[in-house]
């Protein structure tokens, strides 16, 4: 939970060593090509679709929008899915997405509060001695007005920022999006 609430990743680089070793490996890169291996053969994952350099998804790592939308829908028939949608950030709420709220001064989405779950990340880096927003991404499940949890993943890249605080507004932008939705 604390990992996906706060995206505590320390604790999500310590998770993938532990996969490691549960498979016979005692560091991150053959714990990533277990990982991978896991990802492409048990669950239909293309490998080509996502590179992981860690357990927390920093710095180089990417994944398609279709990676990603597929594993949350894999998700929804795992056992143990009721904990992982518990221990995602909720919207308005809790965790990463606590703050984000923005959209509720508008009538309209102020609903949206608490009915959507996502996991955020964010890579922000030094390009041509500009900031740039690299990449952030909400990845999560969208309660309909059926009761169904819809899949969706919203993601920002390579926006130049001249702060820090300019990343909150960009939370708060898609937060509305994800209202919208």
């Amino acid at each position: 939970k604390l990992i996906l609430k706060i995206s505590y990743n320390i604790g999500a680089d310590s998770s993938l060593v532990l996969l490691g070793l549960a498979h016979g490996v005692d560091n991150m890169t053959d714990a990533l090509a277990v990982e991978k291996q896991e990802l492409t053969t048990r669950y239909g994952i293309p490998g080509d679709d996502f590179f992981f350099v860690d357990g927390s998804g920093g710095g180089l790592t990417t994944a398609k929008n279709s990676a990603v939308t597929r594993w949350l829908r894999i998700m929804l028939n795992q056992r143990d899915f009721q904990s992982f949608f518990d221990a995602l950030p909720i919207l308005g709420v809790d965790g990463s997405l606590a703050t984000v709220k923005d959209f509720q001064s508008d009538p309209s989405l102020a609903g949206a509060t608490g009915k959507v779950r996502a996991k955020t990340g964010t890579f922000a880096a030094e390009v041509n001695n500009q900031l740039v927003l690299q990449g952030q991404a909400f990845g999560g499940y969208i309660k309909a007005a059926s009761g169904r949890n819809l899949v969706y993943q919203l993601v920002v890249n390579n926006v130049v920022i001249n702060d820090i605080a300019d990343i909150f507004d960009v939370f708060q932008d898609e937060g509305t999006i994800s209202a919208i939705l």
